[in-house]
C-alpha cells in the first residue's frame, strides 16, 4: 500500500506570504527555527498518511472558496508544542462553516475529525522556548479565496509542503 501524507491547508498566494515573512522578520531575534517561507500555511484538516486511492476524491474537495479575509492580530508561544504562531482574536463565521463542511466530507470519506477545537494559526516557528518580541507583531491580514490539498514530503533539508490540488 502507498501513502501520502496529507493536509487541507489554506496556501497563502506570494504577496500574502511576503506579507507573513516581514511580520515575522519583526520578531527577531527569536528561539527556535523558523518555518521555511515556502511551507508557511493555515491547515483546516491533518489526515495523515492516506492510502493513494483516495487522493482523486480527496483531490475533488480542494478549489476556490467564497472569499473572506482572516485578520493575523496576535503571536503567541505555545510551550507545549514549542511552537511561536500568527495567531487569530476571532474567527469569522465563514472559515468556521468551511472547516465545518470540510470534516463532514471527509466524514463520509472515513476520515475522523481531531477532538480539539479549531484555531486558525500559522506556525512561524518551531522548537521555540519562549517568545521575546510579541509587542512587535503588526496585524496581517489574509484574503482566503481557495482550500488546498497539501502533500508532506519529507527531505534532507527538511519537510517540504507541497500543494497537489
Amino acid at each position: 500500500m502507498n501513502t501520502q501524507r496529507l493536509f487541507f491547508a489554506l496556501w497563502p498566494d506570494e504577496a500574502t506570504r511576503a506579507g507573513i515573512e516581514k511580520a515575522r522578520a519583526t520578531l527577531f531575534p527569536m528561539s527556535g527555527r523558523p518555518v521555511d517561507a515556502a511551507n508557511l500555511h493555515v491547515t483546516l484538516a491533518f489526515l495523515g498518511n492516506v492510502d493513494e486511492v483516495k487522493v482523486p476524491a480527496l483531490a475533488e474537495i480542494a478549489g476556490p472558496l467564497t472569499p473572506c479575509s482572516l485578520q493575523f492580530d496576535r503571536v503567541e508561544h505555545w510551550s507545549k508544542a514549542k511552537v511561536v504562531v500568527a495567531g487569530c482574536s476571532a474567527t469569522p463565521a465563514p472559515l468556521r462553516e468551511l472547516v465545518d463542511q470540510l470534516w463532514g466530507r471527509l466524514d463520509r470519506l472515513g476520515f475522523a475529525r481531531d477532538t480539539r477545537h479549531f484555531k486558525p494559526h500559522i506556525t512561524l516557528a518551531r522548537d521555540a522556548r519562549t517568545l521575546l518580541n510579541a509587542q512587535r507583531w503588526p496585524a496581517l491580514t489574509w484574503r482566503l479565496d481557495s482550500l488546498r490539498l497539501i502533500q508532506s514530503l519529507p527531505t534532507p533539508q527538511g519537510t517540504r509542503y507541497q500543494p497537489i490540488a
